[in-house]
């Protein structure tokens, strides 16, 4: 009886640390594959395509994909257009896979999933400049 009590012990703590383990050590499996982004100008009311795609004007609140860059375009009549482009980084919960992967010796599978990246910057603000005036009138002479 006593020796059944023990090994179901000893076989609750393995299964604990295993468990333990892949959590640690893959849990950007369980994040999310978007994030929440925001795009700003001054002045407001500008288009925002992000990668080519007209996705609002701003201000603008967007859930994004963190796979890949982000090319931002902004454009307003009157004003010049301007571009952005995010790269990623690696997002808190990549960073516990990291941890978690180096203390329990496992490989980094998190690494693969959307989760541990994240688009950085997750804001961003433009300041459009006036588009210059046309040259085309000529002055009365």
């Amino acid at each position: 009886m006593l020796f059944s009590i023990r090994f179901a012990q000893t076989h609750a703590r393995v299964l604990g640390a295993v468990t333990c383990a892949v959590y640690l050590s893959g849990c950007s499996l369980f994040g999310g594959s978007s994030q929440n982004f925001s795009v700003s100008s001054d002045p407001v009311g500008a288009t925002v395509r992000i990668n080519g795609q007209q996705v609002g004007v701003t201000p603008l609140q967007q859930q994004v994909s963190r796979k890949g860059d982000l090319l931002i375009e902004v454009e307003k009549t009157g004003y010049k257009s301007q571009f952005r482009q995010t790269s990623r980084k690696l997002s808190s919960l990549g960073i516990v896979d990291v941890i978690g992967g180096a203390v329990f010796l496992l490989p980094l599978i998190g690494l693969i999933a959307p989760g541990a990246w994240e688009q950085d910057p997750a804001a961003i603000g433009f300041s459009l400049e006036p588009a210059a005036a046309s040259s085309a009138s000529t002055p009365a002479p």
